[in-house]
């Protein structure tokens, strides 16, 4: 596949690389500032769970929202001024009632920045695809891998960042220079096409050959009926309910047991598992492109439970970085997967945002669930709430492996589908 238009592919790689996935990095340090605050681990879990509630009881409402409105890029840069306000609050006033008021702009944020996101992407995919069509196969997969890709990177440079602030000045600094490294994303997107063409409206549905005259009769009822998207998102509610808690348990450890040096092994918990992610997300894309969606979440998604198993094993918290390196394995293919599989899922639809907020909402319940239960748990016992988010991760690939049909339509079918009908 050629390159995307540059000035488009430049402002996604911005976007992504600055903002994308900012919000994987709030809760880590927000359980080593809070910690440091004398919070307990069950009351961190419970404010960590108020963001997850929020853009749990958002997703949806949000996804038809932004599906009805023709300026996606709007909803990405409210997003991004809402992240930067959460980090400023949470930086100057950390007390229950602030706190509560960054983690609901916080969760606000994250229900409709990501998908505002992807519809970005899919428009200018479906651009490239309806002036290059010989050129399609592989371009969706290719470019949401990209965008994964740069989007660990960021996290991977910002949380090395936030470290070395949390360890050279203090853990409060780490959220000013959070809302420092998010105003760049503004900037980036102001180098994507505008929105608000047919494109944006339909993207999912043209990026797979159908025009926008088939998607706009596409009905919501339609897209209900989707056999997949059950499937799918209880898939993505266990993938949460393993993963959301996992980092912010082993911080609030590790805060406790390294004293000092908590930030700099936090940082690192989360940079080289980044790193290793942007890395892999273009290969991901690629092969969910070759091989199919399923075969790929099926490898990528086993990294969890034995990722939970083993933070159950050791509190040494230099055994936990190398340890962490799984997440960059499992959260690499989910956030290529995540907007990919929509796309499947939203090609005769259309969609795209509602289906997006449908997810997240599955995200937001079992993220919510996992840090409440798993922080109550871990007031008792550490170990036994490693091994219950353990669990979680083996029901995710079991559902994958037994539940979960395959979403990716092969070239053939492609060609079938564009063809024009016999009279």
């Amino acid at each position: 596949m050629r390159k995307l238009p540059v000035n488009s592919a430049w402002g996604l790689d911005g976007v992504s690389f600055f903002v994308a996935n900012l919000q994987a990095a709030f809760g880590p340090f927000v359980a080593v500032y809070l910690t440091g605050e004398h919070w307990t681990q069950g009351e961190i879990g419970v404010a960590l769970s108020i963001g997850s509630i929020t853009a749990m009881a958002s997703q949806v409402p949000a996804g038809a929202v932004v599906d009805a409105l023709r300026n996606k890029r709007m909803v990405a840069e409210l997003s991004i001024v809402a992240i930067i306000l959460s980090c400023l609050i949470m930086a100057l006033m950390p007390q229950r009632l602030p706190v509560a008021i960054a983690e609901v702009l916080h969760g606000l944020a994250s229900c409709t920045l990501n998908p505002a996101i992807s519809a970005l992407t899919l428009a200018v995919v479906a651009t490239y695809i309806a002036r290059n069509p010989d050129r399609a196969t592989g371009a969706l997969g290719a470019r949401f891998g990209r965008n994964a890709s740069f989007a660990a990177i960021g996290n991977a440079i910002s949380a090395g960042l936030m470290g070395a602030a949390g360890y050279w000045s203090s853990a409060r600094a780490t959220f000013f220079l959070g809302a420092l490294m998010a105003a760049p994303g503004l900037l980036a997107l102001r180098m994507i096409e505008p929105a608000g063409t047919p494109l944006d409206e339909n993207a999912s549905a043209l990026a797979e050959g159908e025009t926008p005259q088939q998607a706009r009769g596409a009905s919501l009822l339609k897209l209900l009926r989707e056999p997949g998207l059950f499937a799918f998102a209880l898939c993505v509610v266990f993938f949460h309910l393993s993963s959301a808690a996992m980092l912010p348990l082993a911080a609030g450890q590790v805060t406790k047991d390294a004293g000092r040096f908590a930030e700099i092994v936090i940082a690192a918990c989360i940079l080289a598992p980044q790193m290793l992610g942007a890395v892999l997300s273009p290969w991901i894309g690629r092969w969910a492109e070759t091989i199919g969606r399923r075969p790929v979440m099926l490898v990528c998604f086993a990294a969890l439970p034995l990722r939970g198993i083993l933070l159950s094993l050791t509190s040494d918290p230099w055994l936990v970085v190398p340890i962490q390196m799984l997440d960059g394995i499992s959260s690499a293919a989910f956030g290529v997967m995540l907007p990919l599989v929509a796309a499947d899922l939203t090609r005769r639809s259309g969609h795209f945002n509602l289906c997006m907020g449908v997810l997240g909402l599955a995200m937001g319940l079992g993220a919510s669930f996992s840090t409440t239960l798993a922080g109550l748990v871990a007031d008792t016992s550490l170990r036994d709430a490693f091994l219950l988010l353990a669990a979680a991760g083996g029901v995710c690939v079991l559902l994958v492996a037994f539940l979960m049909g395959e979403t990716r339509i092969s070239a053939s079918t492609k060609k079938s589908a564009t063809a024009p009908p016999e009279t």
